[in-house]
């Protein structure tokens, strides 16, 4: 049996990638120990196999072969191939013939064609052979017909030879290792720049699995191996020599180039080695990460294999087949700590779960692709606390000088990062002030979880008052109807006042607004009279007012019909 335990974040990630592949290829395994897992060798027979059908299984919906052999391309040509529709119609077919052209044309298509020969089709010549469909002028949709159906006739038998099941086996992974796993590892196996044009799977065992077979063979005759000085830096292996040893070079921001750069290690001797087993392990990076578009998430809950399977049990697709969005999934993974850690405090009244590590990927950051934030049980009650706030933002973005921003990575980064919500607050507020932006209760949630950080202490509000203050915002913004400009006015001195902390200034505007109207009905709320003696607070209260100020017109019951619905 081969015995693995719990380590380092990139190598526990690297765990939880080898166990997916065990799962996925109905593989047996033993977590007997909280932090060990055991596999019989027999798992390595055919790992390559299952190493890549695996990585197709969950990354292939990203693939360029996906884009050409879905059923709703499928289908689109079908019925272009009858009547192409209109002209929009017609500009697809056109643009899918192009990307079709160029994706059968392109480098990693063209090296994977020579291990196709059980399937009786030249795809480089299919995709040379690729013409637009062309329509002169005064020429109808049904005077070209013809063309469209030849264009529609030669995709639709590309797509009938990309089904061929070596098609499927070959021309994913191969993609696939520069979309997702060249980002983690590269330089050796199938990603050394000697390999491009070899078989895959022969290059994954070559480097990989034979070298591990090998070394369980020799650990058989336990005389010659207990002689064996060099140890494994990441379990109890031992080697012989340098020769059976592998170091780290080639997994991205993490090993280092011994022979170039010796001056890392202590007398300019390299003292870093992982066994062939562990080799093994790195290699799975990649599938320890739920990653959608470069970007990565992976829960390093160390305290047991259990827990780290469980943790980062994250769907890619809901049951109808739709992706989820980056925010969606994120938001999931923290919904799955937090419920588990209840579950264990419920079931388990001295369980404590705290410290657990959440670690964010990000491949088009080069330098510095991993992020490590910790979330310790205070942050764990305060996300849970503020759970239905965190989940009515995932999928909210705010335009800002031309750019899209997701308000929940905004939240969240700020929120691990321990940093005060006051600039976020203030930039969305302005948006809304100067009418480029409509969106207040996205803001009111926001501004309710900063306050929920605040918990405890002498500056916290409950969601009730903070309700009360967002109505009175609203009930001064009616009596102003049809003065906007007066009431903009009013918004932007007490946004300034806010922004410089300026309470007196703040409360000087609040007097002049209220006097002005002299509503019978409308006094200066005594909560203001808070906001002089505690800054935090009045920080809280003033942009709850304004929120309310500025939001959008409906009556106090619906606006309490909405916040149950969303809290």
């Amino acid at each position: 049996m081969i015995e693995l335990q719990l380590d380092e974040t990139i190598y526990n990630a690297s765990i939880l990638g080898l166990c997916r592949v065990f799962d996925y290829a109905k593989l047996e395994y033993s977590k007997s120990d909280h932090q060990t897992i055991s596999f019989p060798e027999s798992n390595l027979t055919n790992f390559e196999e299952h190493y890549f059908a695996y990585l197709s299984a969950q990354y292939g919906h990203e693939t360029n072969y996906y884009k050409m052999t879905n059923p709703n391309i499928v289908e689109f040509l079908l019925r272009a191939k009858t009547d192409i529709g209109d002209e929009k119609n017609l500009e697809r077919l056109n643009a899918h013939i192009e990307k079709v052209k160029y994706w059968l044309s392109s480098n990693s298509y063209k090296n994977v064609y020579p291990f196709l020969s059980a399937i009786p089709f030249d795809f480089l010549e299919a995709a040379k052979s690729l013409k637009k469909v062309t329509q002169r002028k005064k020429e109808t949709l049904e005077q070209i017909q013809p063309q469209i159906v030849d264009a529609v006739d030669a995709l639709l038998q590309i797509v009938e030879h990309l089904k061929h099941k070596d098609a499927k086996r070959s021309i994913i992974p191969r993609v696939l290792t520069y979309q997702v796993i060249q980002s983690f590892w590269s330089n050796v196996s199938f990603l050394n720049s000697n390999a491009s044009k070899k078989d895959l799977y022969d290059e994954y065992f070559n480097y990989f699995i034979k070298p591990a077979q090998d070394f369980l063979t020799s650990k058989k005759d336990e005389k010659k191996y207990e002689k064996n000085k060099l140890a494994c830096a990441c379990c109890d292996n031992k080697m012989k020599s340098i020769s059976e040893a592998f170091d780290l070079t080639w997994v991205q921001n993490l090993g280092v180039d011994g022979a170039r750069k010796s001056s890392h290690y202590w007398n300019h001797q390299r003292n870093l080695f992982i066994c062939p087993i562990c080799n093994i392990v790195y290699s799975c990076l990649p599938l320890g990460f739920t990653l959608k578009n470069g970007i990565g998430l992976f829960i390093n809950s160390n305290q047991s294999i259990v827990e780290l399977l469980a943790y980062n049990k994250i769907q890619l697709r809901n049951d109808r087949g739709e992706e989820y969005t980056r925010d969606k999934l994120e938001e999931m993974a923290y919904s799955k700590i937090i419920n588990e850690m209840y579950q264990h405090a419920e079931n388990k009244k001295n369980v404590e779960i705290d410290n657990i590590q959440i670690v964010k990927y990000d491949k088009n950051n080069e330098s510095r692709p991993y992020t490590f934030n910790m979330l310790s049980r205070d942050k764990a009650q305060q996300l849970y606390d503020s759970r239905n706030d965190f989940h009515y933002l995932t999928g909210k973005f705010v335009k800002e000088k031309g750019d899209y921003i997701s308000l929940y990575q905004e939240v969240i980064r700020r929120f691990y990062n321990g940093q005060r919500f006051s600039d976020l607050l203030y930039r969305l507020i302005r948006l809304v002030i100067d009418d480029k932006y409509a969106d207040t209760f996205s803001i009111y949630k926001i501004l309710k979880i900063s306050n929920h950080g605040l918990k405890g202490g002498s500056h916290y509000m409950t969601d009730k008052e903070l309700r009360s203050i967002r109505i009175s915002g609203y009930e001064l913004r009616k009596v102003y109807r049809g003065q906007e400009t007066k009431l903009n006015a009013i918004s932007h001195r007490l946004l300034n006042a806010l922004k410089v902390k300026n309470p007196n200034k703040f409360m000087e505007t609040i007097v002049q607004a209220y006097s002005y109207k002299r509503h019978e009905k409308l006094g200066i709320p005594i909560f203001f009279t808070t906001t002089l003696s505690d800054i935090e607070k009045f920080q809280t209260i003033g942009y709850a007012f304004l929120i309310g100020l500025n939001g959008k017109d409906f009556e106090k019951e619906d606006m309490a019909k909405e916040e149950q619905v969303n809290e």
